[in-house]
C-alpha cells in the first residue's frame, strides 16, 4: 500500500469626489499687482479645481468574475499532485481504492461509536457542488487556486450519526499514513465540508490523488487532509485554533482568500 508522508491540502472600487474651493479673492485689474501671497494662493486654487474636474468626470468599464468555472481535471493534476510533491515534500503515490469499499471509523466522545465504508454513507447522504481548493502559498492570480464539482458526504451527517458528547469540541481526521489534522468542531459544522471521492464526476486519483479527501468552505487546501480512515470527536481542553485566525498554527498558512485568473481581455 502506498503511502503519504504529508498531505497537500474584490475587488473594493472607492470613488472620492473632492468639493471645489470657492475663491473669496477679487481679480485685480493688473495681476502685477496682487500681492505674492494672493497670486500663489489663486494658482493653488486653480489647480485643485482642475483636479476636482477630472476625479468628478465619469469612468465607465466592467468587472466580470465567475465562481461557477470548472477546473479541467487534468490541470488540478498538474498544480495539486505533482506541484505538491516538489512543494510539500509529499510522496508521489496514495492508495488507491474503490472509494465504496473504503471504510471509515468514527471515534472519541461520542454516544454511536461505528465504522462505515464510504458506499454506506454515500447511501444515506451524498451531496455535490461547487468547492474552491486554494494552496495557501498561491500568488495573486497563480495557478493553485480552483473550482471544481466534488462529490462526497457531508462531514456533518458523519459526525451526527456518531452523536457527539455534549462537550465534544474537537474533529481530528486521521490519514491512512497517520497523518492527522485537528479543527474545532463548530468551525466544522459551520461550513461546507465534505469527504470527497469524486472531483469533476472522476474518481480522485484523476486530479488531486488518492481515495478520499477532506473539502471545507472558505478554507486553505492546507488542511484538506487525503484517504481518512479515522474521524475522531473529542473534548479537549484547549481547542485547536480555526483556520485563518490569529492564533493559527504555522501563522504564515492562515487562509488568504485568493483567485485564479482564466482569461484577459
Amino acid at each position: 500500500m502506498n503511502r503519504t508522508k504529508n498531505v497537500v491540502a474584490a475587488l473594493a472600487a472607492v470613488s472620492m469626489t473632492a468639493m471645489p474651493v470657492a475663491s473669496a479673492f477679487a481679480t485685480p485689474a493688473d495681476d502685477a499687482a496682487q500681492p505674492a501671497s494672493a497670486a500663489g494662493q489663486a494658482a493653488v486654487f486653480a489647480q485643485e479645481d482642475a483636479r476636482d474636474a477630472r476625479a468628478a468626470a465619469p469612468i465607465q468599464g466592467t468587472f466580470a468574475w465567475d465562481q461557477a468555472t470548472i477546473t479541467p481535471n487534468a490541470l488540478i493534476k498538474t498544480v495539486f499532485q505533482k506541484a505538491a510533491i516538489a512543494l510539500c515534500n509529499a510522496d508521489s503515490e496514495l492508495t488507491v481504492a474503490k472509494a465504496d469499499d473504503w471504510a471509515i471509523t468514527v471515534s472519541g466522545d461520542v454516544q454511536q461509536a461505528y465504522t462505515a465504508t464510504l458506499g454506506e454513507l454515500a447511501d444515506d447522504d451524498e451531496s455535490t457542488a461547487i468547492m474552491g481548493c486554494t494552496c495557501v502559498s498561491n500568488g495573486a492570480g497563480g495557478p493553485a487556486a480552483i473550482n471544481a464539482e466534488v462529490t462526497g458526504v457531508p462531514l456533518a451527517t458523519i459526525i451526527a450519526k456518531a452523536a457527539p458528547d455534549a462537550d465534544a469540541n474537537t474533529v481530528t481526521l486521521v490519514s491512512e499514513d497517520g497523518y492527522a489534522t485537528s479543527l474545532p468542531l463548530s468551525y466544522v459544522m459551520a461550513r461546507n465540508a465534505v469527504i470527497s471521492y469524486e472531483i469533476n464526476g472522476e474518481d480522485l486519483s484523476a486530479s488531486v490523488g488518492g481515495t478520499n479527501q477532506l473539502w471545507i468552505g472558505s478554507t486553505a487546501a492546507k488542511y484538506f487532509t487525503r484517504n481518512i480512515v479515522e474521524i475522531q470527536i473529542t473534548h479537549e481542553d484547549a481547542v485547536p485554533a480555526a483556520p485563518g485566525s490569529e492564533d493559527a498554527v504555522d501563522g504564515e498558512y492562515v487562509n488568504r482568500p485568493n483567485a485564479g485568473i482564466t482569461a484577459v481581455r
